[in-house]
Parts: C-alpha cells; structure tokens; sequence
C-alpha cells in the first residue's frame, strides 16, 4: 500500500470525506470520458503465426539489449520548420524507422521538436505520448513550457498512430489489439527509435531525459531498461501488462480482442514479459527517476504503478488527487514538477 492511502486513513473525518468526494468526482471523469471513447477494436485481427518462441527467448530477458538493439547507423532525420514562437523553433521531424514491419506507413518515424532559444539546452525530452491519442495538445503544452526552461523537447510518436496509423484504422487502433505479436513489434520499435531519437539529441544538448505518458511511460521505463538516459520522468505509468488490460477500464475492447485471438490473461501475461516494465526493471540502466502518477486511476491501476515503483527500487514518487484523465486538472502543477526534477537532478 502506497504512502498516499495509508496518510488517508489518518487524516481527520472531514478531510476523509473531502478526499473521497475528490475520488469519486476524478473516477466519474475517467469513466464518462471513456464511455465515449471506447477504444473499440473494429479491424479483424488476423495472426501469422501462433508461434511465439522468437518473442519469449529467456536470453532476452537476461539481457533486453538483444531485443532492444540500437541501430548501427544513423538514419537521416528531415526537419521542416513550422513555427517560431519567442524563439522557440518548432520543427515537424520523421526519418526511417529501424525497424521494418508489414505496414509501410507505420515504418517512418514522425515527432514533433522544440528546440529552446540559445545555442545550447540545458538539456532535451523525448516525450512518448499515450495510446489511441487523436490530437498532441497536452504533450505540446509539456514541450512548450519545457522549451522556455532552456530545455528541448521531441515528441515522439507511437506506432501505429497519427500519420503512421494503417489506411481505415483509428490512431492507435493497431497498437494493442488481439495481434498480440504485432503489440510487442510496435513496442521493440518505438523503444529503438527511441534510442535513436537519443543518440540524435546527443549533438544539440549534452543530456537527454525520457518521458512518457501511460503507454507511452510504460515504455519509457522499457528503454530505460537499455540506455542510460540522464534522468527519467514517466506519467501515469505501470507495469503487469496484462493485468492492466484485464483491469484497466479503458483496455475493455483489447481485452476482448486478445480473447477472440484465443489468448487468456496468463497466457498473454507469458508472451508480454519482454515489454513488461516490471519484469525489465531490474535491468534499469537509468538511476534519476520521477514517477508522476494518479491517486484513484482506474485505468492503470494504482496496484501496478506501485508494483513497478517497487520493482525499481521505489524511486521518487509524486501522487496526484486525480484518477486517468482527470490529471488534467493538475498539467500546469505537473509541469512544474517536471521542470523542478531535471534541474534538480540533471
């Protein structure tokens, strides 16, 4: 049980009361909001194969690099301009994916980058944004803010999403369906372009920080697991893959998915270990940690978050009274936080 419950039970009658009409206020955001946006799986899901020795190798789990291997060449990354705000530079980026897969749209990588006024940041994000995102405006208002702090920031999108969603799918809709193979594909790939974005940012600030929002922290906290970023912040992140599908009220529909493809929990649970964060951790190649998470969210629920947190050695931790959704009632507050950790610890 995490610190925040625990404090709960010892605050007077009046304040109890106050924090579970908070809870239940937070809760009923996150589920009206989810109410119409269920995520429904609507693109048959078809596996090649049922095979998946090539995914569950115990040589992976001893080392993640052999999974999560960075390229030995650089791709090229085009950049074109957009926008110059106060001298911030907003640049629409893509380059070639390392990885390949059966869709061709999804094998460029796309992200946006805001680069800080003056010849050299502070430091630069990558930020990984959530799953089945439709627009980039809170992440955007994250760089903003960021890059006023003398601190870049390169959005980094998921495959399968924006510009890289399949022809008739939703933004996301591919990236965790019954394809249970596709899931970790899209995973290993986005944890690589990652490490690539990394390697690029190296040459326009001399640290570089990874950051990620609920799907998007949960692999941050994976490529963690294989490069020693300078300091770490996830947001709304867990671990136990499969659990936060089973139980997570926003994952109904790709729960429902994983079982027409015939897969039951624990099964699922046995093939996610290679892009589960809990099972990764003790790789953990990244010591400067922030985790940003919600008090009452049900979507990853709290359980998970505090199995990860203790999986990483119990980090620095900061609890919102909010559930899933509902953070944004607290983005100026987080950002602050974000703001305070790298120029406390980087």
């Amino acid at each position: 049980m995490h610190d925040a419950v625990i404090a709960e039970r010892f605050l007077p009658f009046y304040q109890r009361e106050i924090c579970i009409m908070n809870k239940y206020f937070m809760q009923a955001v996150d589920r009206l909001y989810f109410c119409f946006h269920k995520g429904l799986i609507r693109v048959p899901q078809k596996l090649d194969s049922y095979d998946f020795s090539n995914l569950t190798k115990k040589e992976y789990l001893e080392n993640p690099e052999l999974f999560y291997e960075k390229p030995h060449r650089m791709p090229v990354f085009t950049l074109n301009r957009v926008n110059d705000i106060n001298g911030i530079e907003v640049f629409n980026v893509h380059f070639p994916s390392p990885v390949s897969t059966k869709h061709k749209k999804n094998d460029v990588a796309h992200g946006l980058y805001f680069k800080a006024a003056g010849e050299k940041a502070r430091a630069s994000v990558i930020l990984l944004h959530g799953w089945g995102r439709s627009d980039l405006l809170k992440e955007k208002r994250i760089a903003m803010n960021l890059a006023r702090h003398n601190i870049n920031c390169f959005i980094l999108k998921l495959p399968f999403h924006f510009e890289r969603a399949p022809e008739n799918t939703w933004s996301g809709e591919y990236s965790i369906t019954g394809d249970i193979p596709r899931t970790i594909e899209g995973t290993r790939q986005l944890v690589i372009e990652a490490r690539t974005v990394s390697s690029w940012l190296r040459g326009h600030s001399e640290k570089v920080i990874i950051s990620g929002i609920s799907l998007g922290g949960m692999i941050a906290h994976l490529a963690m697991a294989v490069e020693p970023f300078d300091a770490g912040i996830s947001i709304l992140a867990g671990g136990n893959n499969a659990s936060v599908i089973w139980e997570g009220i926003a994952t109904k529909g790709v729960k429902d998915d994983i079982q027409k493809a015939g897969f039951t929990r624990e099964q699922a649970n046995h093939i996610y270990k290679i892009i589960d964060p809990v099972v990764i951790a003790r790789h953990n190649k990244t010591r400067n940690i922030l985790m940003i998470n919600g008090l009452y969210d049900e979507v990853m629920p709290v359980r998970y978050t505090t199995e990860l947190w203790e999986a990483l050695g119990r980090p620095k931790i900061k609890w919102y009274p909010c559930a899933h959704v509902s953070i944004a009632f607290f983005v100026r507050s987080m950002i602050k936080d974000m703001i305070e950790f790298i120029h406390g610890h980087v």
